[in-house]
């Protein structure tokens, strides 16, 4: 379901700084909108031209992503579009793009973790449960927004005890001060994890298949047997031309070229708004 009014705040928000009239940008959101309502009607009756319908709606999209509205909901139903239309490497960078603005959105995330199930052997390190990853699987549960608070609050609550303590006898104190620290620690490291994340520059491979090379020229050995598919994520080390230097989810890191991938940024940049 498209969100037609949180995409019009945002072109009203950034009304000063576009290069489309308003009048043109609400004429393709409703372009874009019914368009996707026409691949919705057609999906059983005429698959193929429900697929085409889904295209255009992306491609209206993308123009006003590309005219310079930042909005959640905006690469969301770019996103949606783009996954319809069988666009799975797109679909994936641009829900990537909306949890900047909707981290803890439901939708979003679900059509996140469907998009990179329809991913062709992703290259993800295995799996292997661990006492560590079952510790922490509120890194990937809470938001870092929540975390952040959390870790706050448990930092005041830990010097609180301390504080308290000088003064008088406190049952279970030690014990107390112990969850309670270590809590606000890991809490804090997991932001910063996030932080961190958010200044690293990542990728999704856009290309139906993609040669990944053992340098930046394609007179450079191929570091695989078989071309990777769209949709495998990765990130920038660096990049040289029409180069990029990747590591991909694996470990392993080569060169592709630019044109193959779509870059995500995952930091909100000073000014955007949600």
């Amino acid at each position: 379901m498209i969100n037609i009014a949180a995409i019009l705040l945002s072109i009203l928000s950034a009304s000063n700084v576009i290069q489309l009239t308003m009048e043109q940008q609400y004429s393709i959101l409703d372009e874009a909108q019914i368009a996707y309502d026409q691949g919705i009607a057609l999906q059983t009756a005429d698959p193929v031209a429900s697929k085409e319908a889904f295209r255009r709606s992306a491609n209206r999209f993308k123009i006003l992503v590309d005219d310079g509205i930042e909005n959640g909901m905006l690469w969301y139903d770019l996103g949606n579009a783009q996954l319809q239309s069988g666009e799975v490497g797109e679909a994936i960078a641009a829900y990537r793009s909306a949890k900047r603005y909707l981290p803890s959105n439901g939708r979003v995330s679900a059509n996140l973790d469907y998009a990179r199930s329809l991913v062709i052997n992703p290259m993800n390190l295995e799996d292997t449960p661990s006492i560590l990853k079952r510790l922490a699987f509120w890194h990937e549960s809470l938001p870092t927004q929540i975390r952040l608070y959390l870790g706050i609050i448990l930092w005041f609550t830990f010097w609180a005890l301390i504080s308290v303590r000088i003064f008088r006898v406190i049952p279970g104190f030690k014990t107390s001060a112990i969850v309670t620290g270590l809590s606000a620690l890991a809490l804090c490291i997991s932001v910063s994890a996030d932080i961190a994340d958010q200044r690293q520059s990542h990728g999704v491979l856009t290309a139906q298949e993609v040669i990944v090379r053992k340098g930046n020229g394609t007179n450079y050995e191929a570091m695989f047997q078989e071309p990777l598919h769209e949709g495998i994520e990765f990130e920038i080390v660096g990049n040289r031309r029409d180069w990029l230097h990747i590591r991909l989810p694996n470990g392993s890191e080569g060169w592709i070229e630019k044109k193959d991938a779509q870059i995500v940024t995952l930091e909100i940049k000073e000014g955007e708004r949600i």
